[in-house]
């Protein structure tokens, strides 16, 4: 640590402990951080100034929820996008260029930089870890959760969220110390997944995040479909396990879209193929709802990501209790909830696996915004799925997440949603 960094830390513990003068010493060395970043956001120095301002007030009064002096800096960082992110919106002008997102250390706040290679090892052992073990991660490193917010979550004492902390710090610095002993190169970790796949399953899983725009579009959702059931979906396909069933129908993509993981293997492309595969009915209805990433190669643009959110809603039941005009009363239902007030257009759609079909946009600006899609299943997939055709009838509901957000949120570019922040 050199003696800047020292000296930082040195302040920020004193300020924790209410030294009033060592937080103003603070500000003196953080301010050409802060009024650059915010400029970066706002592109207006004025502005910068203002929302740089109103992040030091809200961190002075936060600063006993840092757990660890030397993580002050990624942390004031988040705060300052927040700030002049809910500024650029309340006044409604041009955010930060894609070229300078603030880049935030995924693993330790105390990681100042990483290189390439290391970025690449640490998203191979981020692989390493259990979902439950990458959702505290996400939280943590991504989210920004405090370690009391994790243990009252997780229903814990803190000293036992702590210990699980270090844990999952320990395993994935021992899998990124391993690799280096053993010299191998970051594509070497996982022989199993291409590089470009790793780093895709290694982006953080928005949805687990209820501050963050898209998790925040995902619970307005979910409480319009409270009475369905979460269900949790793999990211990787069996191509030839799908074939063998009803993938003729359900992959609607270009096979250039596809991200191929081998000839047998794909990153799901949306929530619906790996549902279809994993979902079978018993003789109870199915009221299900499943969020997480799916991944299609293409363009990244303004409105399009090659690593996405979907949200799906799945109903199977008999035909007198789930009809097509119901389901699209709680459609427009959920999209009031994320948008209140906004004109919407639904317009009819095809989809080989759908006997009927419709998509939803939505008016911004005098722009429209294609959000979602839902449909009716057709008989083979009901049957596929182990009901009776003559009897039941299934609907699938797919929105996209990001957009919703954008839209939420008077975000203009799709790709900056990841670095937002909901006050």
């Amino acid at each position: 640590m050199n003696q800047t960094h020292a000296r930082l830390n040195e302040l920020v513990r004193r300020a924790r402990e209410g030294d009033v003068p060592a937080f103003g010493l603070v500000v003196a060395e953080t301010q050409a951080m802060a009024c650059a970043i915010a400029l970066s956001v706002l592109r207006d120095p004025g502005l910068a100034q203002d929302a740089a301002q109103e992040a030091y007030l809200r961190a002075f009064r936060r600063l006993r929820q840092l757990e660890e002096p030397a993580g002050f800096v990624t942390w004031f960082r988040r705060i300052v996008i927040t700030v002049a992110l809910n500024l650029r919106r309340s006044r409604r002008t041009t955010l930060l260029q894609v070229d300078d997102m603030p880049d935030v250390p995924v693993l330790d706040e105390a990681e100042s930089s990483w290189t390439d290679a290391q970025r690449q090892r640490l998203s191979a052992a981020l692989l390493t870890l259990t979902p439950a073990e990458r959702r505290l991660c996400d939280r943590r490193y991504h989210g920004g959760w405090s370690v009391g917010r994790l243990a009252q979550d997780a229903g814990v004492p803190e000293p036992v969220m702590r210990k699980r902390l270090q844990r999952v710090r320990d395993k994935l610095r021992k899998e990124i110390d391993v690799s280096e002993q053993r010299g191998l190169t970051p594509d070497a970790m996982r022989p199993d997944l291409p590089a470009v796949i790793v780093e895709l399953l290694a982006r953080p899983q928005l949805t687990d995040l209820p501050e963050h725009p898209v998790g925040d579009v995902l619970a307005a959702i979910r409480g319009v479909f409270a009475d369905h059931a979460p269900l949790e979906l793999g990211e990787i396909v069996d191509l030839t396990h799908a074939r063998a069933g009803i993938a003729s129908d359900a992959i609607y993509v270009e096979a250039s879209e596809l991200h191929r993981i081998d000839d047998h293997r794909i990153l799901r492309y949306d929530l619906t193929l790996p549902l279809l595969l994993d979902v079978r009915y018993t003789g109870t209805p199915l009221r299900l709802l499943a969020a997480g990433k799916a991944y299609r190669r293409g363009r990244v643009d303004a409105t399009h990501l090659e690593a996405f959110h979907q949200a799906e809603v799945f109903s199977l039941d008999t035909r007198a209790n789930l009809d097509p005009w119901r389901a699209t009363g709680r459609v427009l239902q959920s999209i009031e909830a994320v948008l209140p007030g906004r004109s919407v257009r639904i317009t009819p759609n095809r989809y080989a696996m759908c006997s009927q079909a419709w998509e939803l946009d939505v008016d911004c600006d005098g722009q429209w915004y294609e959000v979602m899609a839902w449909g009716v299943f057709t008989d083979r997939v009901v049957a596929h799925l182990g009901g009776d055709p003559a009897v039941h009838t299934a609907i699938g509901i797919g929105y996209g997440l990001e957009r919703l957000a954008m839209l939420r949120y008077g975000i203009d570019d799709i790709r900056k949603v990841e670095a937002a922040r909901v006050a």
